[in-house]
Order: structure tokens, then C-alpha cells, then sequence
């Protein structure tokens, strides 16, 4: 089955979403293409643009974020919803459509998770979930999403944007896209939903021989510098499996030397 990826991309994740690019062109056979969002890639992006399989596109964001959780970390979350709903009427795609974190590595075929039984797909959390100091449960998670069925997906992604305006109107507490991805799924009465597992489709922890891709998720600080960042997140996955991930293949190292002495002097 053919599909599409979708995904967000700014100069300090360079790395992660050239990992994620790569890994996803070596291990994916049935992709069409890989549409990114630029959320301020600078020099980086005609790296990205000049490969057969990716498509940019631009954003309102174009100043580089420091970390997680920071101003613009917030900003580009925002960005990735409404780019998201762009491209769904921009392309009223046939096939599905895959969004997923950048940060992340993909280790087999994605298409073997598709049901189009299913108008959306969306990842549920290993720990069951949770329940915020604001109230707000939260067992979904918003690293990866499928949407099988174009037209109804545009009516979740807009409802999707505007909880998450709301939230911001009312002074909700950041981050919103997670959230709000909850309060509009606990609020549909609409679409057909699947449930993936989150150690399936994106784990960070207890890696096993069904894991499709691996998410280098965030401890949350928005103070690391990038190289740290990106060093220390894959060490930590890394640390969790009896097999070698081999993140160095799916890394130009032309790039990330440039990329990484960038950030050393700086």
C-alpha cells in the first residue's frame, strides 16, 4: 500500500530529521513522498530539497528554537497542525498519510500498520495514559498519526487547530498539540478511530523485534545545546535495546560535521 509522510523540520533537529529522511528512503518501499515543513531550516534546507523523495514547505516559523518547550518550539507545534491541514486540501491525497515526529528513526515498512478500515490512526501511550494538573487525560499522543480517509481527516485536523486555540485563549498550559489532540478525539462523533501502540510506532523504551520505528523523545529541557541534544537523546534510546540501531548509516556525515562544529563554536 502507497503512502505519504509528513513532518517538521528546524536547523537544530537537523540530525534527527536527516536520520529520520534516510531511514525512511532505505526502509520504506512503499512511499510516495515525504513532504516537511519548514520551521527553520536556513542553510539546511536545500540539503533536504535536493533529495527525489521530499517536498518542502513553507511556514510562518523561520527562526531557529532553542529546545523543547521553548518560544519557538511552541510556535513550530502550532505550525505542524495548520501545514498539516494545508496539505490536505492542497493535495486531497488517495493515499495515506503518515504525520510523525521528526525525531525519529524508522526501522521497517510503515505500510504493514496501515488499516483503512479506520479514517485516522493515532498512537496510544504504553503507560495508559495520564491526567494533568489542568484535568485534561491524556492517552494519545501526537509522534505519529495516520490519516486514511482525506475528507474526514481535514475535519479532525481543522477541529484539532481549534481546541488548540482555544487552549491558548484561555490560558491553558503549553504544550497544546498533545492536549488538544485528546479533547478533539474524546469529543469525536464523526471518524472511525484505530489505536496503535505507542512500542510499536514510536517507542523510546523496551525496543523489541515488533517495533517499526524508534522515537528519540525529549527529557523536556529547553536548555541543551543542539549537539548535546541530539547525542544524548539517541544515546538514551540506544542504551535500551540489544540491538545495535546503527543511527551513523542514516546520517550524512559531511552534514553533521558542518552542523555540529556549527553549534561547538558557537
Amino acid at each position: 500500500m502507497k503512502y505519504n509522510i509528513f513532518t517538521t523540520a528546524n536547523k537544530s533537529y537537523f540530525p534527527f530529521v536527516d536520520v529520520l529522511v534516510n531511514s525512511i528512503t532505505e526502509n520504506c518501499p512503499n512511499l510516495n513522498r515525504i513532504y516537511i515543513a519548514d520551521c527553520g531550516l536556513g542553510e539546511y534546507r536545500k540539503y533536504l530539497h535536493d533529495k527525489d523523495n521530499v517536498c518542502i514547505m513553507d511556514t510562518d516559523v523561520t527562526d531557529e528554537y532553542a529546545g523543547v518547550h521553548s518560544e519557538g518550539w511552541v510556535k513550530a507545534t502550532q505550525q505542524k497542525t495548520r501545514v498539516l491541514s494545508k496539505l490536505l486540501h492542497m493535495m486531497d491525497f488517495e493515499d495515506p498519510l503518515i504525520m510523525i515526529d521528526s525525531d525519529v528513526c524508522v526501522l521497517e515498512d510503515l505500510a504493514q500498520v496501515i488499516d483503512k478500515e479506520f479514517d485516522i490512526q493515532v498512537t496510544t501511550m504504553n503507560t495508559g495514559g495520564h491526567t494533568r494538573a489542568d484535568g485534561i487525560f491524556i492517552s494519545e499522543i501526537a509522534s505519529f498519526l495516520i490519516i486514511n480517509n482525506s475528507s474526514l481527516g481535514k475535519v479532525f485536523v481543522r477541529n484539532w487547530i481549534k481546541q488548540m486555540e482555544e487552549f491558548a485563549e484561555n490560558g491553558t498550559p503549553f504544550p497544546h498539540e498533545t492536549p488538544a489532540l485528546n479533547m478533539t478525539l474524546q469529543n469525536n462523533k464523526l471518524l472511525e478511530v484505530g489505536y496503535l501502540p505507542e512500542l510499536e510506532v514510536c517507542a523510546d523504551q523496551e525496543l523489541t523485534s515488533r517495533t517499526l520505528s524508534v522515537h528519540f523523545k525529549s527529557n523536556g529541557s529547553t536548555k541543551d545545546n543542539p549537539v548535546v541534544n541530539f547525542e544524548s537523546r539517541v544515546m538514551s534510546v540506544d542504551n535500551k535495546t540489544e540491538t545495535d540501531l546503527d543511527i551513523d548509516k542514516y546520517l550524512n556525515e559531511e552534514m553533521y560535521d558542518q552542523w555540529r562544529s556549527e553549534y561547538e563554536t558557537n
